[in-house]
């Protein structure tokens, strides 16, 4: 029995509009599919995580099933608690230092809306919630002459 567990930032296009890009933070757990019960119980401690298994990469390999942890809030809830409270001092440990610093960085540049309800209408004064492109009902249908 062995796994192999990552901290992974990629980049999603589109950018934002200011041209800066789009951060997606991920912990995966990937073993062999034989294993899969120890990614199901990693996911119920946790409470958080998708499984998803693949089929051998060639004949003579074993499928595979990964654990998946790609939300910020998750991340702050469940999987940076985890890595700082149980590894040990290794190349691991180094890998998610340098990701959680990340992490911290792009949520202090990039904050989440998450809780905060629906984002205002782009008109100034408006203050309806968004629809589409940033504007409300009335003023996308204006935009956008639908």
């Amino acid at each position: 029995m062995a796994g192999e567990g990552a901290f992974v930032v990629t980049t999603n296009p589109p950018p934002y509009r200011d041209g800066s890009l789009r951060k997606r933070f991920v912990f995966q757990v990937a073993m062999a599919t034989r294993d899969r019960p120890l990614l199901v119980a990693l996911q119920c401690f946790l409470g958080v995580g998708s499984i998803s298994d693949r089929p051998p990469r060639q004949t003579h390999w074993e499928p595979i099933s990964r654990l998946t942890v790609s939300s910020r809030r998750a991340h702050r809830v469940a999987t940076i608690p985890l890595a700082t409270q149980f590894l040990l001092p290794c190349a691991k440990r180094d890998q998610f230092e340098r990701w959680h610093s990340e992490f911290n960085a792009y949520e202090a540049a990039r904050p989440t809306r998450w809780g905060l309800g629906p984002s205002p209408c782009s008109v100034p004064g408006c203050g309806r919630p968004v629809r589409g492109r940033g504007l409300c009902r009335s003023h996308y249908y204006r935009a956008t002459g639908y």
